[in-house]
């Protein structure tokens, strides 16, 4: 009976591990699913903001209105990109401002 209750006991420890790595098996993908949708967002980011800028490339002079929509769009996804938690929408903004304007200045510098 004793070597019946050693192999209970020692199925039991094989099916805990086997648990252990089934979790860390799924831990591992959604791990690699939010890294690669963080990519994803950061990627969509900067060609939202390349759009936006390309459009104004024909521009000499850039439509204000129009800037200010490009810094709205690029400020939406800036906080998109980190879950729209935690942050603040004016540190958004100015940074959006910021990618905008470096990209005006690209383009209209090429044009």
């Amino acid at each position: 009976m004793i070597i019946h209750r050693h192999a209970a006991t020692k199925k039991s420890t094989t099916g805990k591990k086997a648990a252990r790595k089934k979790t860390a098996r799924k831990t591992a993908k959604k791990t690699a699913k939010k890294t690669a949708s963080k990519s994803a967002s950061k990627r969509a980011s900067k060609a939202a903001a390349a759009r936006a800028a390309s459009e104004t490339a024909s521009l000499q002079k850039i439509d204000p209105e129009h800037r200010r929509r490009m810094i709205a769009e690029t400020a939406y996804f800036i906080a998109e990109q980190r879950g729209f938690v935690g942050g603040s929408p004016l540190d958004d903004w100015l940074q959006a401002e910021v990618l905008v304007d470096r990209l005006l200045e690209k383009e209209q510098g090429e044009a």
